[in-house]
């Protein structure tokens, strides 16, 4: 479906709904939107009551303002001079969209991809890092109640009770810190309040969807302590077929709770205590073959193999072991927040997290060529920060220190089956014989390399790493006039990092090819073609599935970041601002084995940002605008590659990291949010961003498997040129009990590149996604019942590419197809 049909039906919807006869009701029922607040620490801020997120914007057919603490105080996000967008968590949960990736069709400018929970990846205008290695961290901030989440994978639980979801574009070193050269992203739940309240909601849809979420909150001591427990279940069938057995793969199965206290013994001192835990137990991941090279066809063709389709949309997997993804996470953490003086606070956040992923997948066949592969990971981090808050009626200060400790894990295995050896050397007899087949040739060959020598062989990589990071940080908003405000920040962060790889390979049968009694491999090189004369059996093993590896690298550095505003504000409902932002993002360990052109560690990657940017309220304030221009110049942006270990079989670990010389990022934002009837709100916003790697000259090649290829002025990867999110919400009241609401949202992202090397079949199509939805409620809202269609045009895209076998060999997940269902909420106070 191309985005006009999308955009009409938009317009039909708003020109239908501003001619229906609605009652006066208030525009603010709908919640915060992106024009609203903006990306902030969690609740660093929170009062010994939960603070008010909206003020009296006076008639009620305003928009309502909402109040921010982006940078630690309490103020208008109008006042803000920073591009940014927000969603809040009603409005998530009423749209139905409860998964992190969804956020970015709420968000444009960022994107959100999701092979599985552990390989995620976070971009804000174009800027993101793969989870791919271990030893690469996000380009983009993740926070989750103020507390920094150390990998994208941390994130991949179910939104629900939540208070906002924000994202803040650019550079934010200052304030937030750690790894925030593209942005920030920051998730907050809803605190525990001295009201009693609890809802509970189901959802029932095709597929097999089942969904149950709900929370309650209210005093435990009257004036003194609050609690609030939040838990949810979602279940999916799963999207895939499994060729081999019929089983359906890549369902969700996943689960949650969060409890809260909230102890506020006097008015000028609180504390929020926060445990949360989280499973998920799903038989995920598979992402199928879509585009294979040569060699790899003339393997299965070898094999007498055929794979199932390529074809992404049909769906089909083709699998003889156990696919399967468990992914579990522990955190506890406590915020004291204490008024020490008029208008000066003392913030502590101390938090700890645990999160293990344990993956288990086959080889994208039914041949045994590596029945069992997958990389386990077990992360702990703690994490501290202190921070004074002072403001003054000539400036408003902010200065901190900041700690963080993280003990990262991997243990990579790859267990070889029967047919890897026939797979592996057949297929170069095949490219030299187009007529050898197992049938024809196997005799032979299985004669010099039975399959028993590589069945059952065990290659395992274990890696650990461990770091330190330590920041000291400051801010001061200067009122040099009623009219304009200079902002100036600056931040130290140093870190130390120590690392460890090893890799061993056991078990199967090498002494039962007769070359291993021998050592002579010219039968087997005259067999495929290749010169093997000074090659030694042992060395052939190495060369296909790798051999012992083991190094140890340290690493410590230390660099500022900051960022200087300037503010123009003519009136109450204007704000015109320029700033530039410094963002740092430390280097790193490469956690695998590396080759000679691939060095063990990779330099930080660096991002100095200008922008220039408008807010503006119309109308009585029943019209917002915002938008914003931008230049980003990133230094050594760190991206993935492979490295000269020339084994056969796949490994994973072997796509390793380097630094992109130059990229620059210039774009555009702009959105808008207005009443254009009674009971009638629209939203716009869209993205444009021009992602360009300027100097690039040794990137991968998919042809020769080395860094030698030159992408220079080419776009950067998973940089979407456009993103656009527009929608409308209408609601009419039915006389005075009920009221009937409905809302459809659309999405569009152009195409984009989804691998660093620009692959043959690795560019991500455009595509649109147009959800609706229709409810009815009582006029207190005690009870809600709504219907939802999602991708309501059964549009086919692809959610995520990713490099299967190797670099031109991709395995690609469809995105989600058309479903509908309903949900029943009940509201209790």
């Amino acid at each position: 479906m191309r985005p006009l049909t999308s955009t009409c039906l938009l317009a039909l919807l708003a020109g239908f709904a501003s001619g229906a006869p609605a009652q006066e009701t208030s525009a603010t029922d709908g919640g915060t939107t992106e024009l609203d607040t903006i990306a902030v620490e969690g609740t660093a801020e929170s009062e010994s009551e939960p603070a008010p997120r909206q003020a009296d914007s006076g008639p009620a057919t305003g928009l309502a303002e909402v109040i921010v603490t982006a940078r630690r105080r309490e103020e208008g996000a109008l006042q803000v001079p920073v591009s940014m967008a927000v969603v809040s968590g009603d409005d998530l949960a009423e749209a139905g969209l409860f998964r992190p990736q969804d956020i970015q069709q709420r968000t444009p400018g960022m994107t959100v991809s999701v092979a599985s929970p552990r390989l995620t990846q976070y971009t804000i205008r174009g800027l993101g890092s793969t989870s791919q290695n271990d030893g690469m961290e996000s380009s983009v901030g993740l926070f989750l109640d103020g507390v920094y989440l150390g990998r994208q994978g941390l994130s991949m639980f179910d939104l629900v009770d939540l208070d906002r979801v924000e994202v803040l574009r650019g550079p934010q070193g200052t304030l937030f810190g750690k790894n925030t050269t593209a942005g920030a992203l920051n998730i907050a739940t809803k605190l525990p309040s001295q009201t009693y309240e609890a809802s509970i909601e189901g959802s029932l849809g095709d597929q097999d969807f089942r969904q149950a979420r709900g929370s309650v909150t209210g005093p435990l001591v009257d004036g003194v302590l609050a609690g609030r427990l939040t838990g949810y279940v979602t279940q999916k069938q799963g999207q895939y077929t499994n060729r081999y057995d019929g089983s359906d793969l890549n369902e969700q199965n996943r689960y949650g709770v969060r409890g809260q206290l909230l102890w506020t013994p006097i008015d000028s001192l609180s504390a929020r205590l926060i445990a949360e835990y989280g499973k998920q137990d799903e038989t995920c991941c598979v992402y199928p073959l879509i585009v294979y090279r040569d060699a790899v066809r003339a393997r299965d063709e070898f094999m007498e193999y055929e794979r199932a389709s390529l074809n992404p949309y049909d769906r089909q997997a083709d699998a003889d072991t156990r696919t399967h993804s468990e992914v579990e996470q522990k955190a506890v953490s406590v915020e004291l927040n204490w008024d020490y003086a008029e208008a000066q606070r003392l913030t502590s956040i101390t938090a700890y997290r645990h999160w293990t992923a344990k993956p288990t997948s086959d080889d994208a066949t039914s041949l045994e060529l590596i029945p069992e592969t997958g990389i386990a990971n077990d992360h702990r981090q703690f994490s501290q920060e202190l921070r004074i808050n002072i403001d003054d009626e000539r400036y408003n200060a902010t200065a901190g220190l900041f700690y963080l400790y993280q003990d990262l894990t991997g243990d990579e295995r790859n267990i070889l089956g029967k047919d890897i050896g026939g797979w592996t050397f057949g297929g170069i007899i095949r490219q030299a014989l187009p007529f050898a087949t197992v049938s024809n040739f196997g005799p032979v060959l299985y004669a010099l390399i039975p399959p028993a020598t590589l069945d059952g062989m065990r290659i395992d990589t274990d890696t650990y790493q461990k770091s330190h990071s330590a920041a000291a940080f400051g801010s001061v908003d200067w009122h040099l006039s009623e009219q304009f405000d200079l902002t100036t920040g600056l931040r130290y962060t140093h870190e130390w990092k120590d690392a460890g790889v090893l890799r061993t390979r056991t078990g199967g049968c090498p002494n039962c090819s007769v070359l291993a009694a021998t050592n002579v491999l010219t039968p087997l090189g005259d067999l495929l073609g290749i010169d093997l004369r000074g090659a030694t059996f042992d060395g052939l093993l190495d060369g296909v599935a790798g051999g012992d590896y083991e190094r140890y690298t340290k690493r410590d550095e230390g660099n500022f970041s900051g960022q200087t505003a300037l503010s123009y504000k003519p009136n109450d409902d204007t704000n015109a601002y320029v700033s530039i932002a410094l963002g740092y993002k430390g280097g790193g360990i490469n956690l695998g084995a590396t080759g000679d052109s691939v060095p063990p560690t990779f330099k930080p990657e660096k991002a100095l940002s200008y922008e220039i940017g408008l807010k503006n309220r119309w109308l009585a304030n029943r019209l917002r605008t915002a938008l914003a221009i931008y230049q980003t110049d990133v230094d050594d942006y760190q991206a993935l590659t492979f490295d000269d270990e020339q084994t056969l079989i796949p490994n994973p670990r072997q796509i390793n990291l380097l630094n992109v010389g130059k990229v620059r990022l210039r774009g555009a934002e702009a959105e808008a949010q207005g009443i254009a009837a009674p009971g009638l709100l629209l939203r716009a916003s869209a993205a444009y961003n021009d992602a360009v790697t300027l100097d690039f000259p040794n990137a991968p090649d998919v042809e020769t498997r080395q860094n030698t290829r030159d992408l220079s002025g080419e776009t950067l990867y998973n940089a979407p040129r456009w993103t656009v999110s527009t929608g409308a919400e209408y609601s009419l009241r039915l006389r005075e009990a009920f009221e009937l609401y409905s809302g459809l949202d659309y999405y569009y992202r152009s195409g984009a590149w989804a691998t660093v090397e620009h692959g043959e079949g690795s560019y991500i199509d455009a595509y649109d996604i147009v959800n609706a939805r229709l409810g009815l409620r009582d006029a207190q809202r005690r009870w809600d019942v709504s219907a939802f269609v999602r991708n309501v045009f059964d549009e086919r895209y692809l959610a995520a590419i990713y490099a299967l076998y190797g670099v031109g060999d991709y395995g690609g997940t469809a995105g989600d197809e058309r479903s509908y269902g309903m949900t029943l909420r009940f509201n209790f106070d």
